[in-house]
């Protein structure tokens, strides 16, 4: 109840009652002075010469007394939230189901928006592990102007002269990879290394922990190799020892000195447990043209991102104007190295975002119908305390305080269930992005949380209270609240409406990443992708000072491959598919062809690999034949290529005998294979051509093996057959087809799971809303149904008159879901592969689906309306 009764009303009241008390207090003195004989205007005088500087004391008296006062409102409004607390969660207790349903609803919600707003904050909104972040940049060459869509790395010679005379860069960096394989300390080791300029680092802000950075001087030719240790190879190779810097290791059989241990926790924007300098001129063995270095810079204070790049395009104007052969319609593509490294997750994971949010908003419209009906069923009871003095605003102010304890606890398990589900959604991220930032919850984490649950309650909260203050005294206590029984009907069938529509939003979204995975998963990638197993092997040029010395070495290990019992089928190729960001192109020309105005050469990707690895992989040979044996060093150079490449640079005519000259070198086209995707399903199909590793020798390999006793034992032949010809050589990257081909679709089948399980949740809770609502109208309409029935209503009319009700209500939703689903689907466009976003399949399918179950939800409380006995409820009125 209202309290009626305070001791003071507020500052006026305080200063007339202290202005009472003095003048009492005066009044007191004097006749004391009276009494010893003074006349009356003596005894006032004195007694205001001994009391003081009234207006000091009058002033402090009232300080104090405004002090009192906020003291006493203060305790006052927390006996009030203190008794509302009280009562809100005796009222929870009183109604456990209610109180489960709505913990339950509110906690899963808030649980997975939390889960997928750590995911979007660690990803998306966090700056990188680096100082001063926001001024790194991704450095690239543009060759759109020449056809490629996609940027591109830097020749040596070029990177060094955008080093050189770029004004906006405090330094810039560049880097490449390294696989070097570390023996002489137990197992032989292949490492993930990486090969960088001296400035890499002071780049990226971050030094040695142990040890010291590399300098200009270690990047010379003629310096001794050195190297850098990542923490996690200093502990786990190393055992944390402290000495090891300044000892030499063995790296591909030889001596590399440790200059230095890189801090726990160093992400680097490459994953590399090892750094050495390039050490080598800038032309050594690799020119203009030459593409192989990736470069990153650190702008300098000041700088805009816009006033770098078109720093940058003036140094790429003047290179193509003096190398126009390599360099011309080449320009420079700067990216922010966030946006580099987080693009790719952008979309997904905002889409994941937005339809955990519908989910919410389900879950908030759902509890907010509950409190609804809660409400209606409590009308009597505050009426009742409506009657004896509480004010609507009281009203108010308790039922919000119910809905903010729900809230609060809601946000509670929410809080638990989101840590949870971040360490699960931390694994929908690339690798790439995982290697540099780290997904987890953290105290922006715990404030979102918080600061959902408190917009939820406000969200499910607010309407209710309101609607339930609303009460009609003595209507309520007459027919027990049938007037605010309909005001809530009529709100819950819009709730109910709108989760609907969300419903159909998230399963028409749902449908369409669906049925794009089942797209990926039946295109044909135009080789095998089951049975093989591979690993990546390097024969280090320390040892075998020739490339042909290591063919050789590769040849010998195939042949005990061959020999080995089991073993079906063993091939080498330099580059296989799905490899994942290991792709070679080359300058390749026609000998004899027009060339398309504008154009010099055709950029084409190949791959070095054994004479039956085609054959082994299942590519299909179109035209001509496969490498032989015969195809060897000294033997006229041949190359195969696919339909694609055939295409584009011989216009549709048939390429065999057709001479193909690339990077110095002219070889015979002897045969053309189908197009694949060796890229994964998502990617285009591209230029390709093979050549014989014979003819086009290299250290690296990987091993296709298949055997016919399993993966396992095909990858035991090659550890075996390797130890045999070099044991100091260890396997790298030891998978198989199938793994490879799964991982290429895995993002996008969580990403299909996931908004799948979204809308299953929504459409659950949807379907229980309609429910309810249909359910809630029966019980309120007894009377009604039972004056129909008494007067001769068969079971079809009232089940026309109830499912009547609900199909407008299905229907409303469904309108406005699809409706909306047409607008939204073109946001998730770009998740898609072979499916349009206004698919009528799955539109229709949706529609049908959410339909008929929200009809067979309606179904039931109609069915139930057909048994009302109108003598019973007739007698109950």
């Amino acid at each position: 109840m209202k309290k009626r009764f305070h001791w003071t009303r507020g500052p006026a009241d305080a200063s007339g009652e202290v202005q009472r008390e003095l003048d009492a207090h005066l009044e007191l003195r004097a006749r004391e002075f009276e009494a010893q004989g003074m006349d009356p205007a003596s005894a006032r005088r004195e007694a205001m010469k001994a009391f003081g500087d009234r207006a000091v004391i009058e002033r402090e008296l009232q300080a104090a007394r405004r002090g009192t006062i906020r003291h006493r409102q203060r305790m006052e409004r927390f006996g009030a939230l203190f008794q509302d607390l009280r009562v809100a969660f005796r009222g929870l207790l009183r109604s456990p189901g209610f109180a489960i349903a709505a913990l339950l609803t509110l906690g899963l919600g808030i649980g997975a928006t939390s889960a997928v707003f750590s995911v979007v904050r660690s990803v998306l909104l966090r700056p990188l592990p680096y100082p001063e972040a926001d001024r790194l940049v991704q450095l690239w060459t543009d060759h759109r102007a020449s056809g490629r869509a996609a940027p591109e790395w830097f020749a040596p010679p070029e990177f060094l002269e955008y080093q050189a005379n770029n004004h906006s860069f405090a330094a810039m960096a560049a880097y490449g990879g390294w696989g070097p394989n570390l023996t002489g300390e137990g197992e032989p080791q292949a490492l993930n290394g990486s090969a960088v300029t001296w400035q890499f680092f002071r780049v990226l802000g971050v030094g040695p922990v142990l040890g010291r950075d590399f300098t200009e001087a270690d990047d010379r030719s003629e310096a001794e190799p050195v190297v850098l240790l990542s923490d996690g190879l200093w502990r786990s190779r190393f055992g944390a020892d402290r000495g090891i810097v300044g000892r030499p290791i063995q790296l591909n059989g030889q001596s590399w000195t440790v200059l230095g241990v890189m801090p726990e926790g160093f992400r680097p924007p490459v994953a590399a447990e090892i750094w050495r300098p390039f050490r080598r001129p800038a032309n050594a063995g690799c020119g203009w043209g030459c593409v192989t270095w990736q470069a990153i810079g650190r702008m300098k204070p000041g700088v805009t991102f816009e006033q770098a790049r078109l720093d940058l395009d003036r140094i790429a104007a003047g290179i193509a104007e003096e190398h126009a052969q390599s360099n011309q319609n080449v320009g420079a593509w700067p990216i922010p190295l966030h946006e580099q490294i987080t693009g790719p997750s952008r979309k997904p994971l905002l889409a994941m975002g937005g339809a955990v949010l519908f989910v919410l908003l389900i879950g908030c419209v759902n509890l907010a119908s509950l409190l609804l009906l809660r409400g209606s069923a409590r009308a009597r009871e505050l009426s009742v305390r409506a009657a004896i003095g509480a004010g609507r605003g009281r009203l108010v102010r308790q039922l919000l305080t119910e809905s903010a304890v729900i809230a609060g606890l809601g946000g509670a398990i929410g809080l638990i269930l989101g840590w949870w589900g971040s360490r699960i959604l931390s694994g929908l991220v690339p690798p790439g992005v995982r290697s540099v930032q780290s997904i987890h919850v953290d105290g922006m984490a715990v404030l979102f949380t918080a600061g959902v649950s408190l917009l939820a309650g406000l969200l499910f909260g607010v309407l209710p209270s309101l609607q339930s203050a609303r009460t009609d005294l003595m209507g309520a206590l007459r027919s027990s609240g049938k007037e605010a029984h309909r005001h809530a009907q009529r709100m819950r069938s819009g709730l109910v409406a709108i989760e609907l529509a969300v419903a159909v939003l998230l399963l028409v979204g749902a449908g369409l990443l669906g049925r794009s995975f089942l797209a990926l998963t039946r295109t044909d990638l135009g080789y095998r992708s089951d049975g093989v197993a591979m690993a990546t092997v390097v024969f280090p040029a320390a040892r075998y000072d020739s490339v042909t010395k290591a063919v050789l070495a590769i040849e010998a290990t195939l042949e005990r491959l061959h020999n080995t019992p089991g073993i079906v089928t063993a091939e080498a190729v330099d580059q296989p598919p799905l490899a994942g960001g290991g792709d070679q192109d080359i300058d390749a020309v026609p000998v004899g062809e027009p060339l398309p105005p504008g154009r010099t050469y055709f950029p084409v990707w190949y791959r070095t690999a054994t004479p039956g690895y085609l054959a082994a992989m299942g590519m299909r040979l179109v035209e001509g034949r496969q490498f032989t044996s015969e195809d060897r060093l000294g033997a006229p150079p041949v190359v195969i290529v696919n339909q694609e490449a055939a295409r584009r640079m011989w216009s549709g005519k048939s390429p065999i005998g057709r001479i193909l000259a690339t990077a110095g070198e002219r070889a015979t086209v002897i045969g053309v294979v189908a197009n694949a995707r060796p890229d994964g399903p998502m990617q285009p199909e591209k230029a390709e051509m093979f050549l014989p590793l014979a003819q086009f020798a290299t250290r690296g390999v990987t091993f296709v093996v298949e055997s016919g006793q399993g993966t396992g034992a095909a990858i035991a032949g090659l550890r075996g057959a390797l130890a045999e010809v070099d044991p100091l050589v260890p396997l790298a990257g030891v998978t198989t087809m199938e793994e490879q081909a799964a991982e290429v679709v895995a993002l996008p089948r969580v990403y299909a799971l996931l908004l799948g399980i979204f809308a299953l949740a929504a459409l659950g809770l949807a379907l229980i809303g309609v429910y309810g609502v249909m359910a809630y109208s029966v019980a309120q309409r007894q009377r009604e149904i039972g004056v129909r029935v008494a007067l001769g209503a068969g079971p079809g009319a009232i089940r026309g008159l109830v499912l009547g009700r609900g199909v407008r209500l299905v229907g409303i939703g469904l309108v406005c879901g699809l409706g909306g689903a047409a607008l939204v689907t073109r946001l998730i466009q770009s998740l898609l592969f072979g499916v349009p976003p206004l698919d009528p399949l799955t539109f229709a399918g949706v529609s049908a689906v959410l339909g008929g179950m929200a009809l067979l939800a309606c179904w039931i409380p109609a069915r139930r309306a057909t048994r009302v006995d109108p003598v019973v409820v007739l007698r109950e009125e």
